[in-house]
């Protein structure tokens, strides 16, 4: 059951980019897909059905959806070039973070650390809040978790300390 509603959010993401940004329909569509994330979750520890190919799909979905939403509202940004760079950076070391991952451990390992975690809820948030806060300020403090984030995945991954988790 989990696997089934990831396996929606992953088939009903591209939708948001046939609805217009910030509107009724495309907030409804956000949240379901979002609520969609947090249950799959809950779904599979509760029944005892966590699994590999289940973080797997979660974490595909995870990447499709945020890379959908930011791309649905980059026009509504107020993004100067040091954020621009900012984000580029974040997006190389975690691309980088992947494909060292595949390299050193022969797997797919996005790790759902709590800095990860928090930086996904503040991501998910930041479409609702774009009508009430300015993105120049949220932009960079979401952006401070995104990087401590992908450099505490990068070393865990180096260092081969993914039991922790």
């Amino acid at each position: 059951m989990a696997n089934f509603i990831t396996i929606l959010r992953i088939v009903f993401s591209p939708f948001l980019l046939l609805l217009t940004p910030l509107s009724p329909s495309y907030y409804s569509l956000y949240l379901a897909l979002g609520l969609s994330d947090i249950l799959d979750g809950i779904i599979a520890r509760k029944t005892h059905t966590v699994s590999k190919l289940g973080s797997m799909l979660d974490s595909i979905g995870d990447i499709l959806f945020s890379a959908i939403a930011f791309i649905t509202i980059w026009p509504f940004l107020s993004l100067t070039l040091p954020s621009i760079l900012i984000i580029a950076s974040i997006f190389i070391l975690r691309v980088t973070n992947i494909i060292v991952g595949l390299y050193r451990e022969k797997k797919l390992i996005m790790l759902h650390t709590k800095v990860n975690k928090l930086t996904g809820l503040l991501l998910f948030l930041f479409p609702l809040t774009l009508t009430f806060v300015s993105s120049f300020l949220s932009i960079p403090l979401i952006s401070l978790f995104a990087l401590y984030g992908a450099l505490e995945e990068g070393y865990l991954i180096w260092k081969r300390k993914l039991d922790l988790l």
